[in-house]
């Protein structure tokens, strides 16, 4: 009787094994990440990303829009009675955008229009080359590539 109890609970804890998800010390995987911004004008900000910007929406809801910046890795655009959160005068958040070449970036920027008040410049604090500016509501979006060490 005991051997058929041991191969019972043997049996049961392979079979739990088998169908409950494995915990390790490790965390998941990430597979994107989404910062959201708050807006008063979300159409206003919606052209700004999308047109100045170029970036690709992939979520178009009339209280949210969802920017690709690259794979994995978006901006969502939401109206300010939409979301969370509300838009504030405080605007406590910077988007960078890591590029290739970040002359080319300033270029098109100021080809579409965009107030980038400064040229790019190399840091002195960190290894890049990199300018500011604001979008529509004050939030700061910097455009930056690293340099080669």
């Amino acid at each position: 009787m005991k051997i058929l109890v041991v191969t019972l609970i043997l049996a049961i804890v392979c079979i739990l094994m088998a169908v409950v998800p494995s915990f390790s010390d490790e965390a998941p995987p990430v597979s994107g990440q989404v910062t959201f911004l708050y807006y008063e004008d979300l159409e206003r900000a919606s052209e700004f990303y999308g047109q100045s910007l170029g970036l690709k929406v992939t979520t178009d809801l009339d209280w949210v829009k969802i920017y690709e910046v690259s794979p994995g890795s978006s901006v969502g655009l939401v109206s300010a009675t939409g979301g969370t959160h509300r838009p504030s005068k405080d605007k406590p958040v910077m988007v960078s955008l890591v590029v290739d070449d970040a002359d080319a970036w300033y270029v098109y920027l100021k080809k579409q229009g965009v107030d980038v008040p400064n040229p790019p410049k190399d840091s002195t604090k960190v290894n890049v080359r990199a300018f500011g500016f604001k979008d529509p509501e004050g939030y700061t979006l910097e455009v930056f590539q690293w340099l080669k060490k």
